[in-house]
């Protein structure tokens, strides 16, 4: 049972800064112990209200008793990596220079063989690359047949007006199109995420280059501070696109010689390595995680969602990669339908972004899986990559429910079982 933790946690792609992700995790940390009725306390220490802190910290002790168990604590100290400035920044650009980038790098995926990739790994991610070209091809295709319907019917004007009515009908439904995709697809957003994987691919941006030597550095000291203190788990959590700067990080920190011989655990939940480790530019991403798998042997727990298509499912960090050496990555299958209520499944199961938010949103049910209570809980995250369930002792088992002692009950009881 883990009494004392230490998580370095990167958040996904998602235009925020890290103080709405330590208040989405305050949220979600409560919420699991009220689900499994565990005593928490939570604090901010004391100057951690900066905005512009990249490093903000919460601490958490959660706290229980089940039957047969003695009473146990954790506490849990979580350094969320903040990297939403830069991702703010892809947004705060021009709208047309959002979008012409977002599809240049769809095109140096799909030129560079990527998308191949894609399908051989998981055919679902790569039906996601194809829906921001489908939602323009559709627009295009539908803005094109509404210029010609137009034309057509005002032919009688003369051609050039028609022309011109034409061309005014098919653009305004094109960009009727794009602003409805945006609103209702995050298709930006998506854009974006693209630009910056490329970005990332091709070592681009000084900025991204910049974060990744401050964050490689502040694993470094936290990590040391942690290995020096004994019983202390050591955890390096990412979720999404943050699987990416934490496995760069993670590896320019682990080469230092103030952490030889550590082996902090990784787990990342609802990943995008391959997004960008599966392009033919991301020599060094790979390099990364074969260091990590095959040199350091450090444990790597990943957790993957059949419904999540911007989760590579059925995959795996390394040897989706073709490195087969050193110590293999255990994959755990996440059931988003066991995680929350069967109306709020019902209202997200199409909503494959909000699908895959719930990686790290708060679960409105106990189940195997919850990301809050695998952070702050007791159970080492060893065990869970094995058991695949942290819904076992020293946790409180569910209540039995009720049995049934209706009329209807008794009369169903077999003939002579009175007494």
């Amino acid at each position: 049972m883990i009494k004392r933790r230490l998580v370095c946690l990167f958040p996904g792609f998602e235009p925020m800064r890290a103080g709405a992700h330590v208040k989405r995790f305050r949220r979600g940390a409560e919420g699991a112990a009220a689900l499994w009725d565990l005593a928490i306390g939570i604090e901010d220490p004391i100057g951690a209200t900066d905005p512009d802190d990249l490093f903000p910290r919460l601490d958490v002790r959660l706290g229980g008793a089940a039957s047969g168990n003695a009473p146990w604590r954790t506490d849990t100290e979580i350094i969320f990596f903040d990297w939403g400035d830069l991702i703010l920044a892809y947004a705060a650009r021009p709208f047309w220079r959002r979008f012409i980038t977002g599809y240049v790098a769809l095109a140096d995926f799909l030129v560079s063989g990527t998308v191949l990739r894609y399908f051989r790994t998981s055919w679902r991610y790569g039906l996601f690359y194809l829906f921001p070209l489908v939602l323009l091809l559709v627009t295009l295709i539908s803005g094109i047949l509404l210029g010609w319907l137009v034309a057509s019917l005002a032919s009688g004007l003369g051609t050039a007006l028609a022309t011109l009515l034409g061309a005014i009908a098919g653009l305004a439904l094109v960009a009727g199109g794009l602003f409805l995709a945006n609103r209702r697809l995050h298709l930006l957003t998506a854009l974006d995420d693209w630009a910056m994987a490329r970005d990332i691919c091709r070592d681009r941006n000084p900025a991204i280059r910049e974060r990744l030597r401050l964050q490689a550095g502040e694993l470094e000291r936290r990590l040391a501070e942690g290995a020096g203190t004994p019983g202390t788990e050591l955890v390096v959590a990412a979720h999404s696109l943050g699987a990416v700067m934490a496995v760069m990080a993670l590896d320019d920190a682990l080469a230092r010689p103030t952490l030889a011989g550590v082996q902090p655990h990784l787990l990342t939940v609802g990943s995008s390595l391959m997004k960008t480790a599966l392009h033919p530019a991301a020599s060094d991403e790979r390099m990364a995680v074969k260091r990590l798998v095959a040199e350091r042997l450090i444990p790597w727990t990943d957790c993957q969602g059949l419904s999540d298509p911007i989760n590579f499912y059925k995959s795996n960090p390394a040897t989706s990669l073709g490195i087969d050496e050193g110590r293999t990555p255990r994959v755990v299958r996440v059931h988003f339908r066991k995680l929350v209520k069967p109306e709020t499944y019902r209202r997200i199961k199409r909503d494959f972004f909000r699908l895959h938010r719930q990686f790290v949103l708060p679960v409105e049910r106990r189940a195997p899986y919850s990301f809050h209570l695998l952070l702050t809980g007791p159970h080492p995250l060893g065990d869970f990559a094995y058991e695949t369930s942290l819904d076992r002792p020293p946790l409180m088992p569910l209540p039995e429910p009720p049995k049934d002692v209706s009329l209807k009950a008794s009369k169903a009881s077999p003939a002579g079982a009175s007494a």
